[in-house]
């Protein structure tokens, strides 16, 4: 077989070890990075499309999403925001697709194919092409490793990805429905050389593409660039990826010196260690990281972060807080919470019955409660739970104010520790949330709808007394700032944000409370913008906190109240 060959190492990074050996090849820093910093840019993916139910939806060129769309005339399967993005993609794929596409709508009456199977077809109609890059990556000796020993060892998987292989072919063209259907009773499959090299390269798909699935921004599909597969895993990662239509940048998630291993987390990292060595299944390795050697949980590893210091300037300024957490083990000890994820996974929550999520969610809680007793707020599956009951009360019943002192709890208690750089996506778009809540109870306070639709009479104290609007500039001001260090301009939730605040801006008799706001934000160490920020802002926050749990425990806990006083 020919020498595997090496991809091109991005600007300010290099290319080491060797496929097979240790942890394989790496990337590695060839000089320091600062937080937030782009280590390098990726925008000339080999692969970049959307899910399949999102091609209907996103062009399928440059991956806009909420612009108008325009379909192509030939297949009517794919979309496009203008014609340049039309004509980049009939040149660059979609000439060979457009008649797969059709083949698909004939055989099968649908217009759109799963992301495995379309990507797929894409990759073999490069290679049947000779197309340089594709040959380079997924050709003899190319730069992808596939792990193709490892996914024939599951053989539900294997034989879901034979499936797959056939389906890109037949509709490709490359093989007739009768052939494979002949080969497969006849188990003959394994000799047929173009059938092996569909799922080789469906392996080295599935294990180097990178999901771009971001519901909040309607990010969907797929996005696979041979540089950025080079990039190892580690359940502390000290770097991470964000996608902006069709570029994805790496960026410094604490600082890294020159000669560091640039490393991101290929899963959930926050999840219990058995979990963690599940879901790294798929990439047929085991974690060697502290957090996976040493079983540390997210308060332990929030603890030895470099970047705690950042949380200064957040909702959640007590520093004390996360390096010194006040949890107690001893109510619940490492395989007890294993077993009580375990447990809280088997229980299903139902997606369209409110009532029937209602009653599961209340049985997830009661699994929950030891980690209710342990005061580890942060500790999966307790957060998840009442991120569920907190999605019920904003989009089934549209009862905000309820929905808000969950939030408020989640990004105090739980966000911080779980991610501690607050530039991380997940606790902008935690911030943002807040905002947005407060812009409704704000509205709702200002017409007295609010005591009239919510009899709780602490809630609606709290936020009568309180300046929400402040609040709600102030989380803005917090998205803007961190956005612009973690993420591009062009980031939904940033533009989201300085709409917002220029809306806040513009309302007259504010002047004052704008000008500490932007003085706290400009210098976090000034004294009187500090001080405004923790009275009017932080401690209405913390007031609405605290009415979190008792709100949970009264939706989910039955009588079970004496729980949440002590």
């Amino acid at each position: 077989m020919a020498a595997a060959t090496l991809p091109t190492a991005p600007e300010n990074t290099k290319i080491s070890g060797a496929a097979g050996v240790g942890d394989g090849r790496s990337l590695i820093a060839a000089r320091s990075f600062k937080p937030g910093d782009v280590i390098a840019t990726f925008n000339d993916p080999l692969l970049a499309l959307p899910d399949g139910p999102g091609m209907r939806t996103t062009c399928n060129f440059c991956l806009a999403v909420d612009v108008p769309l325009k379909a192509c005339t030939g297949c009517k399967a794919t979309v496009y925001c203008g014609a340049a993005c039309q004509r980049a993609h009939w040149k660059s794929i979609h000439k060979a697709e457009c008649k797969m596409f059709k083949r698909v709508r004939e055989q099968s009456n649908k217009d759109w194919l799963p992301t495995p199977v379309r990507a797929l077809a894409q990759v073999l109609t490069l290679l049947e092409a000779g197309e340089s890059n594709a040959v380079a990556v997924f050709g003899d000796g190319g730069s992808l490793e596939g792990n193709v020993v490892g996914f024939r060892r599951d053989t539900q998987v294997w034989k879901d990805y034979q499936l797959q292989a056939a389906a890109a072919l037949v509709y490709l063209g490359m093989m007739g429905s009768e052939e494979w259907q002949e080969k497969a009773s006849r188990g003959a499959l394994d000799s047929d050389a173009k059938f092996q090299r569909a799922c080789e390269v469906l392996c080295k798909i599935q294990t180097n593409a990178f999901n771009r699935l971001d519901e909040d921004t309607a990010l969907s599909g797929i996005f696979l660039h041979p540089g950025m597969a080079m990039v190892n895993h580690s359940c502390i990662p000290n770097a991470f990826v964000g996608f902006e239509k069709r570029v994805a940048q790496l960026r410094a998630g604490e600082p890294i010196k020159e000669g560091d291993e640039i490393r991101i987390s290929y899963i959930d990292y926050t999840i219990p260690r058995n979990a963690r060595r599940e879901a790294l299944k798929l990439y047929h390795f085991g974690c060697g990281c502290r957090r996976c050697t040493l079983d540390l949980d997210v308060y332990q590893v929030c603890q030895g972060s470099p970047v705690v210091d950042l949380n200064a300037f957040s909702i959640q300024p007590d520093l004390q807080k996360l390096r010194h957490p006040r949890v107690d083990r001893s109510k619940a000890s490492p395989a007890e919470i294993e077993a009580i994820y375990k447990q809280w996974n088997s229980v299903k929550v139902p997606a369209s019955d409110d009532a029937e999520a209602m009653r599961v969610t209340r049985e997830q809680w009661r699994l929950c409660k030891p980690l209710v007793e342990a005061k580890m707020w942060a500790v999966e599956p307790l957060p998840s739970t009442i991120l569920q009951l907190m999605q019920s009360y904003a989009v089934a019943r549209n009862q905000i104010a309820y929905a808000l002192p969950l939030a408020c709890f989640l990004q105090t208690e739980y966000e911080p520790v779980r991610y501690v750089a607050p530039f991380m996506p997940w606790r902008i778009k935690g911030i943002m949330l807040i905002a947005t809540m407060l812009s409704e109870t704000a509205y709702l306070t200002a017409t007295g709808e609010l005591a009239k639709t919510y009899p709780h009479k602490g809630l609606v104290n709290i936020l009568t007394k309180s300046d929400q609007l402040s609040m709600c500039e102030a989380m803005l001001r917090l998205v803007v700032h961190y956005a612009r260090m973690g993420q591009t301009e062009q980031w939904g939730p940033l533009r989201e944000a300085m709409d917002m605040l220029k809306d806040i801006e513009s309302l007259e008799g504010r002047e004052r409370e704008s000008s500490l706001l932007r003085k706290w934000a400009k210098n976090p160490e000034d004294f009187e913008g500090r001080a405004f920020f923790q009275a009017v802002v932080v401690e209405p926050i913390n007031a609405l906190a605290a009415l979190a749990l008792e709100i949970v425990e009264g939706e989910l806990g039955g009588d079970e109240r004496s729980l949440v006083r002590r």
